[in-house]
């Protein structure tokens, strides 16, 4: 188990048990990211999700604040087109990871999940926020549309029209607010965010690994209809019949006990 965070750069990184606790930690900026900490990020996402003794991951930020948005110092500076592209397309890897990597990710929230904040939060499967913090896609108040992913995760939660009037608005929910839309999963104390959210993290370290990633997959993916839910059964489920992990969850079944999965 390492306690401490294994470095002192603004994406810290830890590992307790099963769990990989990844943090923002730029709190002088209330966490904003920047094209530094973007990079960081998905390096540190996609370590986590081939790690094999990693079965969840916990996102959270370092201080008072989640994340703020983006850095909006970066946008005083000129941005080409072909290079805006390249970088957006860049941070598209996280939200990736996020919300189609094999491991499921529980997202601790103090304080503000502006812009971008709210868009990483809503890519993860899991959301724990603590009393006073609060949510906005605010992206509408510097003259921007929603980007890394939040015009598909918000109304995946909410519905395309409410998704627009939240865009339109760019209305700050708190956290009761947040609760009532279903935005967040479960409510904490103030600081409290990061311990309850690795407790629903360790509740998924002892799910089969494999289902859980293909079920990522899968909605990720996006079902239009039944029959592509029952083609997502067909194409993954006669694989799992053979895993090692199917016949230990019989085994354990018949021996009244829980089983042991390895991912295999």
């Amino acid at each position: 188990m390492n306690d401490t965070f294994s470095s002192t750069s603004p994406i810290g990184v830890r590992k307790q048990g099963a769990i990989t606790h990844i943090e923002l930690s730029n709190p002088k900026r209330r966490n904003a990211l920047s094209g530094e900490m973007t990079s960081l990020l998905a390096d540190a996402l996609r370590a986590a999700h081939a790690d094999e003794n990693c079965r969840a991951i916990v996102l959270s930020g370092a201080g008072e604040h989640f994340c703020a948005g983006g850095d909006v110092s970066a946008m005083q500076k000129d941005r080409p087109i072909l290079g805006s592209r390249q970088r957006i397309e860049h941070a598209h890897h996280i939200v990736r990871l996020l919300a189609a990597g094999p491991k499921p990710v529980v997202c601790a929230i103090e304080g503000v999940a502006f812009g971008l904040g709210m868009s990483l939060a809503l890519a993860c499967d899991v959301v724990v926020a603590a009393a006073g913090s609060s949510l906005c896609a605010v992206f509408n108040k510097v003259g921007l549309v929603p980007d890394m992913g939040l015009m598909w995760t918000l109304a995946q939660r909410v519905g395309v029209a409410k998704a627009k009037q939240l865009f339109f608005s760019a209305e700050v929910l708190d956290l009761s607010s947040a609760e009532a839309l279903a935005l967040v999963d479960h409510s904490c104390a103030k600081g409290e965010a990061v311990a309850v959210a690795f407790e629903r993290a360790e509740a998924f370290c002892s799910a089969a690994p494999m289902p859980v990633a293909l079920i990522k997959a899968a909605y990720a993916k996006g079902f239009g209809s039944l029959e592509d839910a029952l083609r997502a059964e067909v194409d993954y489920q006669p694989a799992l019949y053979l895993s090692e992990d199917h016949q230990e969850g019989v085994k354990a079944f018949f021996d009244k006990r829980k089983p042991v999965f390895k991912g295999k």
